[in-house]
């Protein structure tokens, strides 16, 4: 049926696979609550999986799914420039600790990448795939236009981008455990730097200030790398 309205009407189908997205991902939300809101539950995972089962059942492909919705990737540019709002909030604390804020996303966003690539090196890859991996710690409209720029699989990298913020937020917490980290700020940089939307959201679950510092660190962390790497292809290329 859905398939009918997507032939048909795009407009009614559109609205057809808003309300579905909607949906699920509240349904994500519930069931994340009910089990005690742990990281490992995350309503990203839930989400993706129900909506997974929805188009292969009504037989929908990812192209067309990305179609009737991409009002919803439109939408991701407003709600990153939203995040200055709690950033706002720490401006003070952000200006009395400014190289120590820094330093940290400088090179948290310089190893991240580097890793991802050093532990695929050997595999038989594809170069576009390699490249892809680049941007998989920025939000999803900057890994989108980056990876474009540098030779990337645009759609690839915002699967990419979506797993390492899922890995990101369901792992934040053991790492913080692990390593004895609890400072609000530094738990805020490490989340946005590494995570970013996804691992921001998670941070404002935990406290504002966690968010507010997640989102410096998500914002920092992603102008530059939308940046640097597309120069940096230009220049080694």
């Amino acid at each position: 049926m859905l398939s009918i309205y997507s032939a048909h009407n795009p407009y009614l189908s559109a609205i057809i696979w808003l309300a579905i997205t909607i949906g699920v991902y509240l349904i994500s939300l519930v069931i994340f609550r009910l089990l005690g809101r742990r990281p490992v539950f995350h309503p990203m995972i839930f989400c993706i999986a129900l909506l997974a089962v929805v188009l292969f059942y009504v037989g929908v492909g990812v192209k067309a799914y990305q179609a009737h919705t991409n009002v919803l990737t439109w939408l991701l540019g407003p709600a990153t420039v939203a995040l200055a709002v709690p950033l706002y909030t720490q401006l003070r604390s952000i200006r009395q600790n400014t190289l120590a804020i820094m330093l940290p996303i400088l090179i948290g966003g310089l190893i991240a990448p580097v890793l991802a690539l050093a532990g695929l090196y050997f595999l038989p890859l594809d170069n576009h795939v390699r490249l892809s991996l680049l941007t998989k710690s920025i939000t999803s409209p900057l890994a989108i236009e980056t990876s474009q720029h540098i030779g990337g699989i645009p759609g690839l990298a915002v699967v990419i981008v979506i797993f390492t913020g899922i890995v990101g937020a369901v792992f934040a917490s053991v790492v913080y455990r692990i390593f004895k980290i609890t400072s609000a700020s530094a738990q805020g940089l490490a989340l946005g730097t590494v995570a970013h939307a996804i691992g921001t959201a998670q941070g404002f679950q935990m406290n504002q200030k966690i968010g507010a510092f997640a989102t410096l660190g998500l914002c920092i962390n992603g102008v530059l790398t939308a940046i640097v790497l597309p120069l940096l292809f230009f220049l080694f290329s």
